[in-house]
Parts: C-alpha cells; structure tokens; sequence
C-alpha cells in the first residue's frame, strides 16, 4: 500500500517509487494519476484499474498473484491509500490469503487539514463522504450535529457549496469551521471563520479544487453539560 502526493510530485515518498519499479503488479484507480506516478517513477509498466466502479477481473488479477508469491503494489489517487478510497477491497483480500502487508507511509489531506486547524483536535470525529442527496446529507448532519468534537467532511469539489450551504442551514451560519483548499497544491489556502463567512469566501475560487471540511464541535452543548454535573455535585 503506497502512499502519493496530493499536489506537489516531490512529496511522494523515494520509498513509494521504488515499490512501483519493484511491484510485479500495479493497480492504481485511475489513469491519469496512474500515469503521473509511473512518470515520477522513470518506468513504463502495464498496470491494472480498480476505482469506485469495481472491477472483478481486478481482484481475481490480485488473488492470483498474491497465490502466486508475487508483490502487488496499490496506490490511490491521492494520498494515502484505503482512505476514503475503495483499496480496503484489496487490502481484504491480502488479508484472507495471509500476503505480507507493508504500507508506505506518506501525505494525508485528513492530518494535513488537522495540522492548519486551530481547533482542540486531541479527538476529533472523522464522517468522510456524506450521502450525495440533499435529503440523505442533511439527514447525515443533523446526526453529527450535536457532536463535541471537531468534524471532518469530504466531497467532490463541486459539491463543495452544496455541502457548505447544508452545513449552515444544519449548524447555524456562526459554526466555525475551517475549509482547507488544495492542500500541497497551487492553489493551497486555508480559510477560517463561520460558516457565513467561509461561503461568502468560495464565490470566486475554482469550484474544481479538492477540500477538506472541519467543523468545530459543540462546545456550547459541552459547557452546558459541565454546568449540569457541577449542580449536581452541589446537590
């Protein structure tokens, strides 16, 4: 399991290329990372897909090699792999036949959005994608709503003022929140405020740019539950 870059090709770990230039099979989720990994590589190599959509003959492709002894190399589009990506079918199957796992740490947009945060992160609550449809979203948020630590969201980038404008109608226009914008990418910022203030923020921004969204937990709803357990205290 080989970690990538989320923006800058030098952030991908030495270690990473070299697992694709050793891997006697490669899968990657789609094309075009796939081909910007094998060129920071120096090699060309066949390689194998195996996105969101499945694809059964990649997994049968994996078995047969992983029986055979062989080395598989899977790397995600971004980042780390398994996260918020489909590689846990992969990594499922190396566990049933007792392959050898070795993850190559490296970039994650989750702990790099947490280290801009100035939030208390020592816990946080990590929701990844929500449903795509209005109605299962907000559902989705009014679950989360009351959650007294920080809240991290993900989505495609042009759902990113779908998912703003139901995180205000949800939490209130005065939640802070932090929105991380193309982390370790050209266009990398991080903005922090309430929500109003965030939404006003994006108007202008390409709507093609990757984010991660952190909510701040309730802290009102924590203050008013050490008040209760100090009156009863008293009582």
């Amino acid at each position: 399991m080989a970690s990538t870059c989320l923006g800058l090709a030098i952030d991908i770990p030495t270690r990473s290329l070299e697992a694709l230039r050793e891997a006697d099979l490669l899968i990657f989720e789609e094309d075009r990372p796939a081909r910007f990994a094998l060129k920071q590589a120096g090699i060309h190599k066949e390689y194998i897909k195996y996105s969101e959509h499945k694809n059964t003959q990649a997994l049968e492709q994996l078995r047969k090699s992983l029986k055979k002894g062989k080395t598989v190399c899977y790397m995600s589009d971004q980042g780390m792999p398994t996260i918020a990506d489909p590689g846990k079918d992969l990594l499922n199957i190396a566990y049933q036949l007792m392959a050898k796992i070795i993850v190559i740490p490296g970039p994650s947009s989750i702990t790099s959005a947490l280290a801009a945060c100035p939030f208390d992160i020592n816990k946080f609550f990590y929701a990844g994608f929500l449903p795509r449809t209005p109605e299962a979203r907000n559902n989705a948020l009014l679950v989360l709503k009351n959650k007294q630590e920080p809240i991290i969201l993900l989505d495609t980038p042009y759902r990113k003022k779908a998912l703003i404008d139901a995180v205000s109608e949800t939490f209130g226009p005065i939640r802070k929140v932090l929105l991380a914008i193309d982390i370790s990418g050209e266009h990398e910022q991080y903005l922090y405020g309430d929500v109003k203030s965030i939404r006003a923020s994006i108007e202008s921004l390409d709507k093609n740019l990757n984010f991660v969204l952190i909510i701040a937990g309730n802290i009102a709803d924590t203050t008013q539950n050490k008040k209760k357990n100090r009156n009863r205290t008293r009582l």
